[in-house]
């Protein structure tokens, strides 16, 4: 490129840019009168208009029609030579050495080598310059007027008819109405649950605060669902304690029993029903041998009593044998903690423990989530060992049913071994009870999030 072409392509390129900012100016003059008008209207009848939206919706086709616009209408290179000539005073000099640049006649090159002489010296930017666009100042009282616009009161020609506040009100009335029975029928669900017992002072809170000074049917609904939310942090933080987790790893470890041969061996049934993790039928069963052992009295029954309290006694060893997690052992040897110390957290598990372990899994290189999810995992399978030794030993306790004056001890034991099968039955149901709350919580969060737009009611 010739020092003549490089200069008028300069020049071309500043007058683009002085019709662009031409351009520019009255598109968004245009656009802001435009929506000056939007804001009268909304203002003036209250409709529901997002402003903010709109606002970038007209600024961005302005920049776009401007920008068309230009290119539509922008000057040649023909018509950039002309314009700097006639302001350098060059009597064109530049637009004719132009036009005979590819011209092999020697005057017309002698033209050209003057042009290309005159364009060395020649300072493109003073002589065409950025100009401030004409429509600048009716872009200023457009924008002036625009904030004149946001002063109008609120509805001043809104319709206030007899049945628009009616309307009002009766969608806020029955807001109320839908949002109280919601709330009720919530309450009732979560008291019935003796896991969400210490939740009471929540729950009253939750009835008790009154929506009344709430004279809007949105704000109504926001409340609402904030209350929802901070019941359902609280039941999900609940349901996550280690002693219902631990009910699951307690039905896994029992999976683990091997069941007698004999189909008539006294304690299959009990066997099963643990393998099956059935609380329920094994609770039943453990009452049945209890029932059966209380009729056994004479020398007759001998023998049944020896099998019964054979089978008790290695029901007894196989749970102890299972309530040994072997490999959560190795896991926390590996993470270089003392087999002593993990035989003892494995039986007594406490915060020290636990914050001791996770700081040994840290120093390894293990993460802040790996830790914790381990540590919950040891908690959890923590509590279901202790839940295997302590039947273990009932039924160690119970075996002695063979035994001269040991009766009532065997008696006892077989009675925990019941005990333990209720609570594990309680806290299933609990758990069953928790979710069943968390599901209720999620529908009711969704109602209010979908309101009726017409009657203001839910579902």
């Amino acid at each position: 490129m010739t020092r003549l072409e490089h200069q008028v392509r300069r020049a071309q390129h500043r007058l683009w840019m002085n019709r662009w900012l031409n351009r520019a100016s009255w598109s968004v003059t245009a656009a802001v009168a435009v929506f000056a008008a939007v804001v009268m209207v909304q203002r003036l009848y209250d409709y529901v208009i997002p402003l903010q939206w709109v606002s970038l919706g007209m600024l961005g086709t302005a920049l776009l029609a401007s920008v068309v616009w230009c290119v539509m209408q922008r000057e040649s290179a023909e018509l950039a030579a002309a314009r700097l000539d006639e302001a350098a005073g060059l009597r064109e000099r530049i637009s004719s050495g132009r036009f005979c640049i590819d011209s092999n006649d020697p005057f017309a090159q002698a033209v050209v080598a003057d042009a290309n002489r005159v364009s060395t010296d020649l300072s493109v930017r003073q002589h065409i310059r950025f100009a401030l666009p004409q429509p600048l100042g009716l872009g200023a009282a457009a924008l002036v007027v625009m904030g004149l616009m946001f002063l109008i009161p609120v509805g001043v020609l809104a319709d206030e008819g007899a049945d628009a506040p009616k309307q009002q009100s009766l969608a806020l009335q029955q807001t109320k109405v839908a949002v109280k029975k919601r709330l009720e029928d919530l309450i009732k669900v979560a008291q019935t649950n003796p896991a969400l017992e210490d939740l009471k002072v929540d729950l009253q809170k939750m009835r008790d605060e009154p929506l009344s000074k709430l004279q809007r049917p949105d704000a109504i609904r926001h409340e609402a669902l904030k209350k929802i939310d901070n019941l359902a942090d609280a039941v999900d933080k609940k349901r996550t304690d280690p002693k219902y987790e631990s009910v699951n790893e307690f039905r896994k470890m029992m999976r683990g029993l091997q069941l007698p041969q004999k189909a008539d061996t006294p304690t299959r049934k009990l066997n099963k029903a643990l393998a099956q993790g059935d609380f329920k039928t094994a609770r039943e069963e453990i009452q049945a041998i209890k029932e059966q052992l209380a009729t056994l009295k004479s020398d007759e029954d001998k023998e049944l009593v020896e099998r019964l309290s054979k089978q008790l006694d290695e029901l007894a060893k196989q749970l102890q044998k299972i309530s040994v997690d072997k490999q959560m052992m190795q896991k926390l040897q590996q993470a270089g903690i003392k087999k002593e110390d993990i035989e003892r957290m494995l039986e007594n598990l406490s915060k020290k423990d636990l914050d001791q372990i996770r700081k040994q899994l840290q120093d390894k290189g293990m993460s802040r989530q790996q830790t914790d999810k381990l540590a919950k995992q040891l908690q959890q399978r923590q509590l279901a060992g202790s839940t295997a030794k302590q039947l273990s030993r009932a039924m160690q306790q119970a075996s002695q049913c063979n035994n001269p004056g040991q009766m009532g001890a065997a008696m006892m034991g077989l009675s925990q071994a019941a005990d333990q099968m209720s609570d594990l039955e309680a806290l299933e149901s609990e758990m069953s009870q928790l979710e069943s709350t968390l599901d209720s919580l999620g529908d009711a969060r969704e109602d209010f999030s979908k309101p009726c737009p017409h009657c203001g009611e839910f579902g």
